[in-house]
């Protein structure tokens, strides 16, 4: 006689239920726990003056943080544990029916062939299942499910949509407290505060709308509620009136007489941003209608004032940019154009905003380039006349005008210096490498036989006992301190300090002292 065995739970599966058991036993006491610690939390919070206030700020931070950790951390945590339970149960379930096959196979033979396909049948079974599993899981919509109260509220596609709902709830309560206490009265804003949790859950459920969490957490917070319309400025809740249509006919002849029907770039609106919506309100902060009007236009805000916008499409050019390289092919200033530039063109939409006639601002709304600009390609020459190169006892120099007019005169007698004319403005470059030791700028005194005399000047080291002087500079472009190289630009030639006409007064000074740039540059002309 054939005995049939029927698989019996193990200790792993026994095991696997009372830790399944003892985790479900502790989630429900951290739940218990978080939900006193919130209690007493919320508690405290509503005996602040201004606890309403603190309470927004709470909500937002916690509710941030809460969901990014649910969102993140629980749905990988569930679907891991949902991985784990499945391979466990059908590892289980794939090893008894092999055992007992390899059990009754006996020797090899057929009953072994029978025993290897079934075997090779519940492993193609349980990678079916495992497909079919983790497809349904991932395909499962997942929403927030808001509850208040102990109250299943509804679903909801993001945390933002809460966080949005509960500042309006907010509002109208503020709203609510101020027109009471305006009348004389006094609004227990508390008792109408509503505290709303959230959790992650996999439903096929229609999403709420941000409109219809507001009305149900209004309906939730026990206070009278009604039907109204509320008026927005810049965003912000300012009135609640049962008399939306009047209030509406109201703004729109005030912004009719502005209007011109046959302009259609042309639109006339409020400079403040003033929107009204239909909603459900507190009681307590609906208005009449010829109120709500008397305070809009008393407000010092003047939320009522009209603008009009005028919109235009123009053209303008693009200028073309220009790049400049260096070659010593070409004499020093010598600068020849490689590629001619050409400007772009481009479409402007503009927006410009007047009120009472007048520009007040201009709004670019948008700008397309229709032809780009062709970039300008110069070659400046960087080369230098021969005699602009000198030397004096082995120390090389160039010299410092490149540009220059003429020579004025050299050092002589009184005269410490080489003046050298040019156009005020013609750059002045280093004689030789060094370091800036003076960079004075001139403080407009003109006096003579000091060094006050020389303008705007810098003193560049050279070493070995060189260095040069610049003087009656225009203005310089280096600081005391700096490293400059031969024939880097220091400054631009002007006549500050006792000076007659634009020049460079240029000072060579060695080891023994001041001497004439005649004995570095003996081949200058004296015109050029």
């Amino acid at each position: 006689m054939k005995k049939t065995f029927y698989p019996q739970p193990g200790p792993l599966r026994a095991l696997a239920d009372a830790w399944q058991c003892r985790r479900t036993v502790r989630a429900w006491q951290r739940r218990q726990r978080r939900a006193g610690r919130r209690g007493r939390l919320a508690a405290r919070l509503r005996a602040w003056p201004y606890w309403h206030a603190t309470g927004q700020l709470l909500y937002a931070v916690g509710f941030f943080i809460e969901y990014q950790v649910i969102r993140a951390g629980r749905w990988l945590l569930w679907l891991l544990g949902l991985l784990l339970r499945g391979l466990a149960w059908w590892l289980l379930m794939l090893l008894q029916p092999l055992q007992q096959a390899h059990a009754a196979a006996g020797p090899p033979g057929r009953g072994a062939r029978a025993a290897r396909a079934v075997g090779a049948a519940v492993v193609a079974l349980c990678a079916a299942g495992c497909v079919v599993l983790f497809r349904t899981a991932l395909a499962q919509p997942y929403l927030l499910r808001v509850e208040a109260d102990g109250e299943v509220l509804g679903y909801i596609t993001g945390e933002q949509t809460l966080n949005n709902a509960v500042s309006a709830v907010y509002e109208r309560i503020e709203n609510a407290r101020a027109v009471t206490e305006a009348a004389g009265q006094e609004l227990d804003a508390s008792a109408l505060a509503v505290q709303p949790t959230y959790t992650l859950a996999a439903t096929s459920r229609q999403p709420m709308t941000q409109t219809e969490l507001i009305n149900a957490l209004l309906r939730l917070s026990g206070g009278t509620l009604q039907e109204g319309t509320a008026v927005y400025v810049d965003g912000a809740l300012w009135f609640v009136t049962d008399e939306g249509d009047h209030l509406r006919s109201y703004l729109q002849n005030l912004l009719t007489p502005y209007a011109d029907a046959y302009d259609p770039d042309q639109r006339v609106e409020f400079v403040h941003d003033v929107q009204l919506a239909d909603g459900l309100f507190f009681a307590d902060s609906v208005q009449p209608g010829a109120q709500i009007v008397q305070q809009l236009n008393e407000a010092d805000e003047q939320p009522l004032q009209v603008c009009t916008i005028e919109r235009s499409i123009h053209t303008e050019e693009i200028p073309y940019p220009t790049v400049t390289e260096e070659s010593a092919a070409y004499e020093y200033g010598e600068t020849i154009q490689l590629q001619a530039g050409e400007n772009g063109l481009r479409e402007v939409t503009q927006d410009t905003v007047m009120i009472d006639g007048a520009a007040t601002e201009v709004r670019t709304i948008a700008v397309e380039t229709l032809r780009e600009p062709v970039t300008e390609h110069l070659m400046t020459g960087t080369k230098l006349k021969d005699f602009m190169y000198g030397s004096i006892n082995g120390v090389d120099f160039i010299w410092p005008v490149p540009q220059y007019r003429y020579l004025s005169r050299w050092m002589g007698g009184s005269h410490t210096g080489t003046d050298i004319a040019g156009p005020e403005g013609t750059p002045i470059v280093a004689a030789a490498d060094g370091v800036v030791t003076t960079a004075y700028h001139w403080n407009g005194i003109v006096t003579r036989g000091d060094w006050n005399s020389y303008g705007n000047y810098v003193v560049i080291d050279h070493e070995n006992g060189y260095s040069t002087l610049y003087g009656h500079m225009i203005y310089f472009v280096v600081n005391v301190g700096e490293y400059v190289e031969a024939g880097q630009v220091i400054g631009y030639m002007g006549e500050t300090g006792y000076a007659f006409g634009d020049h460079l007064h240029f000072e060579m000074f060695g080891p023994n002292g001041r001497f004439n740039a005649h004995a570095a540059f003996p081949n200058v002309p004296r015109w050029n």
